[in-house]
């Protein structure tokens, strides 16, 4: 079975006691940070160019390219992302002309 994307990066933020967010609740050492909330609005950092960059990389199958936790996970904890979910993100992506989803 195909690698799906997962759903993790477009679905569950995680924001830790001291207020880092990451892409996932596996992210135990948090490689996958993403800033923090008492510096940035989560809505900046869940739809920043580093995260934007780590989701085409999923969609893509570049998944060393994706975030280093999500070399290693195994992406069924977080469920996969559909393909018409793909596919809305993408067009979305495409619609907004600076390649944020």
């Amino acid at each position: 079975m195909k690698r799906p994307p997962c759903a993790g990066l477009w679905r569950t933020p995680m924001v830790h006691v001291d207020g880092t967010v990451t892409t996932c609740c596996l992210d135990e050492h948090l490689e996958n940070r993403l800033g923090n909330v008492r510096e940035q609005p989560l809505m900046a950092l869940w739809h920043g160019e580093r995260i934007e960059a780590w989701r085409l990389a999923q969609v893509e199958g570049r998944f060393e390219d994706s975030g280093p936790a999500c070399t290693r996970c195994n992406w069924r904890s977080a469920g996969a992302l559909t393909e018409a979910e793909v596919a809305a993100w993408l067009r979305r992506r495409a619609a907004s002309g600076n390649g944020a989803g």
